[in-house]
């Protein structure tokens, strides 16, 4: 199988085969490996009716995603194309049995998985365990005049605003790699991948913006959140209003995964996810 680099003339070809992949796992979606190209190193190789994206992970291991159906590809061909990579991944647990544990083995590393909440729960914020959420929430709201908009051409400096003052707070805080050249690239091609977003305005200053899109027809993916620290409740407001918007169209919105940070761990910990969704990584059998 020969490889390309990922890139944007491929949205046309993947786009459709990711919707009917149906996956749970946000990494099958198009917007998700063309922004993170980079990072992961995404490749794209093509042999008859199999696609493939090869990449890196962020413990840097190599690896092949499977974009069309296991199920249709040859062990044969999978036990060949595993000699040229640490492993396949992310591959959900559903898809397992499509690897003979005659052959394959599997593992998962915590850090991989997904957060997956009802959207019924971070629309009311209801139940004991989500005390703390509900009263941030009332603060924001007592503190501050409100105003919503959605993300798109004309609201799109504020969310730049936005992502700069919280790069300039997360620089401050943690000293480390941060996503936003891939957000800034999300909010500049928000029409060409559809997105969905919303953007909080406090005594008429942006003040914070989520960003996402339909990950199967259950399933809304955020990948972006982005809050200015110095409005207290912002996170808990953005994630609270905006599952109200999503409640009657979607049962689940999913977090993305943590990367390992603790930071991002704990925060998605906080929201008690109704799910990890797990991602195994697939390997031969020494």
């Amino acid at each position: 199988m020969t490889f390309e680099e990922l890139e944007y003339k491929h949205k046309e070809l993947l786009i459709p085969i990711l919707k009917a992949k149906s996956s749970y796992i946000s990494e099958y979606s198009f917007t998700n490996a063309y922004l993170f190209r980079k990072p992961h190193n995404y490749h794209i190789g093509i042999n008859n009716e199999h696609i493939f994206l090869k990449g890196i992970t962020y413990d840097n291991c190599s690896y092949l995603m499977p974009i069309t159906n296991i199920q249709n590809i040859n062990t044969n061909y999978l036990i060949e194309l595993a000699n040229t990579v640490d492993f396949f991944f992310p591959i959900q647990e559903e898809w397992l049995k499509y690897f003979p544990s005659e052959f394959f083995e599997y593992s998962f590393m915590d850090g991989d998985s997904d957060y997956i909440y009802l959207t019924e729960r971070l629309a009311s914020f209801a139940g004991r365990k989500l005390a703390k959420k509900r009263n941030l929430l009332k603060q924001y709201k007592d503190l501050y005049k409100i105003n919503n908009k959605p993300i798109d051409y004309s609201t799109l400096d504020d969310a730049k605003y936005v992502l700069d003052k919280w790069e300039k707070d997360i620089q401050e805080m943690e000293n480390h790699g941060t996503d936003y050249t891939e957000t800034l690239e999300a909010l500049e091609k928000i029409s060409e991948f559809n997105l969905k977003g919303l953007i909080t305005y406090a005594d008429d200053k942006p003040a914070g913006f989520v960003l996402g899109e339909e990950l199967n027809s259950e399933t809304f993916v955020l990948h972006f959140a982005k809050g200015i620290r110095d409005y207290k409740g912002i996170y808990q407001y953005l994630y609270n209003t905006f599952n109200i918007e999503l409640v009657n169209t979607y049962k689940f919105i999913n977090f993305e995964q943590d990367l390992g940070k603790d930071s991002l761990k704990q925060a998605k910990s906080t929201y008690y996810p109704d799910e990890m969704r797990k991602k195994f990584r697939v390997k031969l059998k020494k």
